[in-house]
């Protein structure tokens, strides 16, 4: 049974991952059609050296029980929904969602959940202060993924993906 309403940002140590990151404990293969078991353990640390998103490591008890790799993107206008017929941007900015994954032996426990309102209150908290970001997005395997996510308010937009996977947009005010 999820718990999540009883997690806050105490409940863990949030870390970013670096070369002394030990990994080795942690695994997220069940049921993981996006190997993301896979891209923590290959290929997380190069594709942050590249500039192409930071992962957030999250501890709890001294144990590794999940990561959100994070990035800057954009959603066209058009994928909105949104009705601004004087403002002529085309594109919103948008964090990136681009990996979320919890350990196997942490599932069924509010820990995704956590994950995701974390990000999101990420989200908030940079476009109050640091840089401009109406929207969260990510893709993810249309099922069971996808109704995760709406039940937080993420909705579908139109996008040209693989058959079997889904854009998702959170508009943040």
């Amino acid at each position: 049974m999820s718990d999540a309403n009883n997690l806050d940002n105490k409940a863990f140590t949030i870390k970013k991952l670096s070369e002394n990151t030990d990994l080795s404990q942690f695994d997220c293969s069940e049921n993981d059609e996006l190997d993301l078991n896979g891209f923590i353990h290959n290929d997380a640390l190069s594709y942050q050296r590249e500039g192409m998103g930071v992962t957030h490591l999250f501890y709890r008890r001294d144990k590794l029980v999940g990561f959100v790799t994070l990035a800057m993107s954009a959603v066209r206008k058009g994928q909105t929904g949104l009705r601004l017929d004087n403002y002529e941007k085309v594109n919103y900015p948008a964090l990136w969602l681009g990996r979320l994954a919890v350990d196997n032996t942490e599932r069924k426990k509010g820990i995704g959940t956590f994950l995701l309102r974390y990000c999101l209150e990420f989200a908030v908290e940079k476009a109050n202060t640091e840089l401009g970001c109406r929207f969260a997005a990510l893709v993810t395997l249309k099922g069971h993924r996808t109704a995760f996510y709406s039940k937080y308010g993420f909705k579908k937009v139109k996008a040209y993906l693989d058959k079997d996977y889904e854009l998702m947009c959170f508009q943040l005010f």
